[in-house]
């Protein structure tokens, strides 16, 4: 039995990260300083899970605001308005899809699940041109491991962003943002080829859009997009992680036969009845993340979890 932790906060014991960004927003501090915060702070919190001798730490989990807008970064989804001509993304972008800027407008900002935390909706729809915009989760897995720490990156899964989405301006409430999964599959790959290039053994997908009653083409497009990603992914454990809710039967059994997926996570206390799903439906040959720490309120505590053998008799003795 080994540990992991699907997250860990990131303002700063003293929230270093809240007073950078304030002053960098001000205009007080510079673009640097803002980094040399982060930097600072990041090393401290992998030396930390490190020494508290946690097995699987995860990298890419901190932000300057949120994952997801992390993630429309990633893809190169940005609108029009804010006239980014390609290239790596910067804080001017960044920054002005979070909080808008004189010119324009910010993104939508709304609730992610049940907390009191928000995200940046991403605007999507069937002309938006997606490429790999930003290398952040390879730079931070690349700085950990410089650290001498091995860690997990960790991603918004491709199906949960999109549905995590909504039809930009001038596009149709009823647009299917599925359909764009065929075109940030190929970003995911390179990600993933740059990981497995830069050492990566391990690579985790927070679907958390698996939690919800999703209809039978929504739960299709995981098995879709998991096939398509397998063979990017051969040679590296593939962890799958849910949300803190149960986990409903038919999502279950999808998430439970995706192709290449080394194991799954699933909170234990706050999804009581996906226990007993666990102990009748888990496959064998894979890996058990069980959440085993309540994280209510989330940002008082992060999530624990223990890797269990998945030998029903050896989880449930």
């Amino acid at each position: 039995m080994a540990s992991h932790i699907v997250g860990y906060p990131r303002m700063g014991p003293k929230r270093e990260l809240k007073f950078a960004l304030e002053s960098f927003w001000d205009g007080k501090s510079s673009a640097e300083d803002l980094q040399t915060v982060a930097v600072d702070l990041r090393s401290s919190i992998w030396k930390q899970m490190a020494a508290a001798g946690i097995k699987y730490i995860p990298s890419n989990t901190f932000s300057y605001y949120d994952q997801v807008l992390d993630t429309t970064t990633m893809l190169g989804a940005v609108p029009p308005r804010y006239n980014w001509n390609g290239g790596e993304i910067g804080f001017d972008t960044y920054f002005s899809m979070a909080r808008g800027n004189a010119s324009v407008p910010d993104m939508e900002m709304t609730k992610w699940f049940d907390t009191n935390y928000h995200y940046i909706v991403p605007e999507l729809g069937p002309e938006v041109s997606f490429s790999y915009a930003s290398h952040k989760a390879v730079n931070e897995y690349k700085e950990a491991k410089a650290l001498g720490v091995d860690t997990v990156p960790v991603f918004v899964g491709p199906v949960s962003y999109l549905l995590l989405s909504k039809p930009a301006k001038g596009v149709e409430k009823t647009f299917d943002l599925l359909s764009l999964l065929d075109k940030i599959l190929p970003i995911y790959k390179e990600v993933i080829a740059e990981l497995k290039a830069a050492g990566a053994t391990w690579i985790q997908f927070d679907e958390a859009t698996l939690v919800k009653d999703l209809e039978a083409h929504q739960l299709q497009a995981f098995t879709k997009a998991y096939t398509a990603l397998e063979s990017a992914c051969s040679g590296v454990n593939v962890l799958v992680a849910t949300y803190f809710a149960d986990i409903p039967a038919d999502a279950f059994k999808v998430l439970t036969t995706l192709p290449g997926v080394t194991g799954y996570t699933f909170n234990l206390v706050c999804g009581e009845k996906t226990l007993d799903l666990v102990k009748t439906s888990f496959p064998s040959g894979k890996y058990l993340f069980a959440g085993v720490v309540h994280t209510d309120p989330v940002w008082a505590l992060a999530s624990i979890h223990s890797v269990m053998s998945t030998e029903m008799g050896e989880i449930f003795m």
